[in-house]
């Protein structure tokens, strides 16, 4: 019942999160089941709801983006995809627990860095395309890399929110396909799927409508920081486990 609770609460504050910002849904769904269940099969999971929570926004979105910005990443994530899917299903699960929290953790921490170099990596699509790729597929926390890639684009705020939204899609495409034609099977959320999916969908589209009545950075800030807080939790969490 706990368990329960806790997904129901993580999925609706995910999604709303998705809804209002575009992205940040399956890192943070990732970051608390990961701490529950078994990360390989959790990952497929929570990309799969992401795919259909993802529908009402990309219908809103589609006509809206600039695919011109998508075409070189969404090359190079696609290629960066199945190398996620093989560290996903060939690691260890302690491993896998300790790499999604370190990854969200470090892609977060450069999202904000000033480097020089990082900035020159960060402006290149085929850089950013395979690491989105790479940690979509493994650690279910590609958004980061081509949020950044973004940042530096010469996209408005809003063609850079609509383009995000319209690669998250397409990508999670590929990704929850390539997941079934390795396995063969659909990975969905433990005892309640539909219901699950169900509430994150409503939260997606709460958070749309919050932004479209205003749109506030603070919250961006907000999601920037829980992202934070959780990845090191969960870091300790499996640190103390392992030397408990």
């Amino acid at each position: 019942m706990l368990s329960t609770l806790v997904i129901i609460i993580t999925l609706a504050i995910a999604g709303f999160i998705r809804g209002y910002t575009g992205f940040g849904f399956s890192a943070l769904v990732i970051l608390v089941l990961s701490a529950i269940y078994p990360v390989a099969q959790m990952v497929p999971a929570v990309l799969l709801v992401d795919l259909i929570v993802t529908l009402p926004l990309v219908a809103s979105s589609w006509k809206q983006t600039d695919f011109s910005a998508l075409s070189p990443l969404l090359i190079t994530t696609m290629i960066g995809i199945p190398c996620g899917y093989w560290l996903l299903f060939n690691l260890p699960d302690i491993a896998l627990k300790l790499l999604v929290p370190s990854t969200v953790l470090a892609l977060a921490i450069i999202s904000r860095s000033h480097s020089v170099v990082l900035m020159r990596v960060a402006r290149s699509p085929l850089l950013c395309g395979f690491m989105s790729g790479w940690t979509t597929s493994a650690v279910s926390a590609g958004g980061a890399p081509v949020v950044i890639y973004m940042r530096y684009s010469q996209l408005d705020i809003h063609s850079q929110k609509n383009s995000l939204i319209s690669y998250f899609f397409l990508t999670t495409c590929f990704a929850v396909g390539s997941s079934f034609a390795m396995t063969q099977q659909w990975y969905l959320l433990p005892d309640y799927p539909l219901l699950y999916t169900v509430i994150a969908g409503i939260a997606v589209l709460i958070g749309k409508a919050c932004y479209q009545y205003r749109s506030l950075p603070s919250l961006h800030h907000a999601a920037y920081y829980l992202l934070l807080i959780l990845s090191v939790i969960s870091m300790s969490r499996v640190i103390w486990t392992l030397f408990s």
